[in-house]
């Protein structure tokens, strides 16, 4: 599933000339007009076009050097193009334009802000095709990490015609940003289901506002593409980050496929101070929580003016002066109409309130509220620490077999390391990033723990053995064909230790 095209190269399946003849008239005059660029390149088929082969290579060489050297091995981490530490200096004015929060941007004076990720290590894929997502590979302070972020303008899909057909003509479709349509969606599910091949860490910059649900979107499969997101969401085994970034928002349908409960061993959702998020907008909101009927019952209540004339209307209908009644009652009309926008207004405030990035962290549907300027530098510190805690998670599992799960592993972790010298005393410990850095790269101190492990790993699949009598008599010869693929030189130590727990 990586395919990288030459400019001057087509892809095809049958050639113009056959199609000619087939058709019996000439129609194509070439295969670019089958299979170039303008094709290949939108439709999903090319992650990348080059112009020459050296380019090409180039491409192949800067992919592979993203990803582990084997499966389960360690991620290429490199020193990072610029300083870790460094601010995002690149703020959004209305919306976040994607590229530049990912990479920095360079204002009207020619000075460059930086994004999130490293200088000049963004590479985008699939860039022509379902442009309202954009997705590549990127680093953070030398971590390859996936990236998936949202395109805020709208964009122009064009459909060529195809001379073949010759009622045909091309046609442009406008998309508006933050929407999911059916193609952007399966871009999305493809980049996951990419990326967590390639074992990368991934980060999810989400700012939709839902999914398109057109008759014709339902019809070219958006709601297969979303289930395939959540299903490839739930199968990831890397690091993920859920970041709302500055300026950004993420609406109830478009939430639902990318919330932590998906997968909550890996995924961490995130905002910025500015961010917002709630099953449907505040003037959405407020049509279903506070209809026009329920305004003026508020009215009723709060405004002065108001409870003075429905005070006036009752003493004018008990006192039967049906004149004074009608007059009472225009003015409260009159005095209604005059409010309504008004509380229309502080409606929508309230209701905006529900959306801050504040309450997302109260409700504990984020982690933590990230602020934009200093995310780079925070996301920095979470990566490395989340990579060292799946590094020894892994020694976790291969010395205690198939029986752990990620939680009791990170329980294991977590309680080796506070009962360690390194933690014991401090109720921050586990917080402190360099310290458990510092314990995990020490052996040492846990060795003596993952030595239990093992040993009930093997107590379990002796007991397993010892089921069955005819399995028990295969022992010996099980022994021994073990004993010929230990190593000669501590063959001989492994036989001492036996003959111990014999005698």
């Amino acid at each position: 599933m990586r395919c990288i095209q030459r400019l001057d190269q087509p892809i095809i399946l049958t050639g113009f000339s056959a199609l000619n003849k087939l058709l019996g008239r000439e129609v194509y005059s070439s295969h670019m007009q089958l299979g170039g660029p303008k094709i290949m390149a939108t439709n999903g088929v090319v992650h990348l076009t080059v112009s020459d082969d050296l380019e090409g290579v180039s491409a192949i060489l800067n992919w592979l050097s993203c990803i582990p050297p084997h499966i389960g091995g360690t991620l290429p981490i490199l020193s990072p193009s610029d300083p870790t530490e460094r601010p995002v200096e690149y703020f959004p004015e209305n919306s976040c334009d994607p590229r530049a929060a990912i990479c920095g941007a360079t204002d009207s004076s020619g000075k460059w802000l930086g994004g999130i990720f490293d200088r000049n290590s963004f590479v985008e894929t699939l860039e022509g095709w379902a442009r309202t997502v954009v997705t590549g590979r990127a680093k953070l302070g030398g971590i390859p990490v996936g990236i998936i972020a949202v395109e805020t303008q709208t964009v122009m899909q064009v459909i060529p015609a195809d001379p073949g057909q010759l009622d045909s003509h091309e046609r442009v479709v406008p998309q508006a940003g933050q929407v999911w349509f059916p193609d952007s969606a399966t871009k999305t599910a493809q980049a996951i289901l990419d990326f967590n091949r390639e074992e990368l860490p991934l980060f999810i910059l989400a700012n939709w506002r839902g999914f398109s649900g057109g008759q014709r979107d339902l019809f070219e499969g958006i709601l297969q593409a979303g289930s395939t997101i959540v299903e490839n969401l739930r199968t990831y085994k890397q690091p993920v980050f859920v970041y709302i970034p500055m300026m950004g928002e993420l609406r109830g349908r478009a939430w639902v496929v990318v919330d932590s409960q998906i997968n909550s061993d890996r995924i961490e959702m995130y905002a910025d101070r500015t961010a917002k998020g709630n099953v449907l907008e505040p003037e959405g909101m407020i049509e279903i929580k506070f209809r026009t009927k329920e305004l003026l019952e508020c009215m009723g209540r709060l405004d002065q003016q108001l409870i003075t004339l429905k005070a006036k209307l009752q003493e004018a209908q008990h006192s039967g002066t049906y004149g004074m009644v009608e007059s009472i009652q225009q003015q409260i009309k009159s005095r209604e109409k005059q409010l309504l926008p008004v509380y229309t207004q502080i409606a929508t405030r309230f209701a905006e309130l529900h959306d801050s990035s504040l309450r997302m962290a109260a409700k504990g549907v984020i982690r933590e509220v990230v602020d934009w300027g200093r995310s780079r530098v925070y996301f920095y510190k979470r990566l490395r620490r989340r990579i060292a805690e799946d590094s020894l998670m892994k020694t976790l599992k291969d010395a205690a077999g198939d029986n752990l799960s990620h939680k009791p592993a990170m329980d294991l972790i977590k309680k080796w390391f506070l009962d360690s010298d390194i933690a014991r005393g401090r109720e921050d410990a586990w917080g402190d990033d360099e310290a458990f850095f510092a314990w995990k790269d020490d052996p040492r101190n846990y060795e003596e723990n993952l030595q239990e492990l093992r040993v009930q790993k093997v107590l379990l699949q002796l007991a397993s053995i010892g089921e069955s009598l005819s399995d028990l008599k295969a022992l010996p010869q099980g022994l021994a064909a073990l004993l010929r693929k230990v190593d000669p030189s501590s063959r001989g130590q492994l036989i001492n230790e036996l003959r111990k727990v014999l005698n």
